[in-house]
């Protein structure tokens, strides 16, 4: 069908032959083949709504270099979606998020979700540690001086990882609450078990990546275990209440 649907298309190209190499690598290898002033990555179960696009590019004009904006991630119920718009990433806000502790934010703010998506809309572009790689868009210059995603990430992770990237060169990262899309979800046939084996290999690779201190790599040491076992555990618990 998407053959069928290119040669209708003739400014569609269609990069194929590769086998399934990873998120990161062929995101990197479609932005090679383009020729074009701005990249959006969009996920093939993501809906753009009216006037997303030109909301995006709009951001991204106004910005100096280096910056990524991403779009406000909807549920098909019309609810924002759960990693649309995140705080900063690290160890222990990755088990709060992971562990289920998020619940206690009220309580006490170490257990302050990384997760905004209960948080107020803005009614303009803001400032935020990261935005999803489900619909996000750099300018190609930017993406080229970032060195692209990292492909050392096979599945999840890279989003957050080129976000705290642009943040490290003083750069912007946007999320843009016009920029609406419809993203579906789960629309995967992949083990489920892999995929979130994938996200958890990624989280410690992130980690010790972005650890700037002896003391933080002390910390990613103690605290990865136990990540991976919270998103392993959860995955169990997932796939026995289906």
């Amino acid at each position: 069908k998407l053959r069928d649907f290119q040669q209708n298309q003739p400014d569609i190209h269609l990069l194929e032959g590769h086998g399934n190499i990873g998120f990161a690598k062929a995101c990197n290898l479609g932005a090679k083949a383009a020729k074009t002033k701005y990249l959006m990555f969009l996920n093939p179960d993501a809906i753009l709504q009216p006037g997303a696009l030109t909301q995006l590019v709009q951001v991204i004009e106004g910005e100096p270099a280096p910056c990524v904006a991403g779009a406000r991630l909807l549920n098909q119920d019309g609810s924002e979606q759960r990693g649309s718009r995140r705080g900063k990433l690290t160890p222990w806000s990755a088990l709060v998020s992971m562990s289920g502790l998020a619940r206690f934010e009220a309580a006490s703010p170490l257990f302050t979700d990384m997760h905004w998506e209960r948080r107020i809309v803005p009614n303009k572009p803001q400032s935020v540690p990261a935005v999803s790689g489900a619909c996000m868009m750099f300018r190609a210059s930017d993406f080229w001086q970032l060195d692209g995603f990292d492909q050392g990430y096979f599945l999840h992770v890279e989003d957050l990882d080129i976000c705290r990237r642009v943040i490290r060169q003083q750069g912007r990262v946007l999320f843009v609450p016009d920029a609406q899309i419809v993203h579906i979800g789960s629309t995967s046939k992949a083990n489920i078990y892999r995929v979130n084996w994938s996200k958890a290999k990624g989280l410690v690779r992130y980690f010790y990546r972005f650890s700037n201190s002896f003391l933080e790599r002390v910390i990613a040491m103690v605290l990865a275990p136990l990540v991976v076992a919270a998103i392993m555990i959860r995955t169990v618990l997932i796939r026995l209440s289906q």
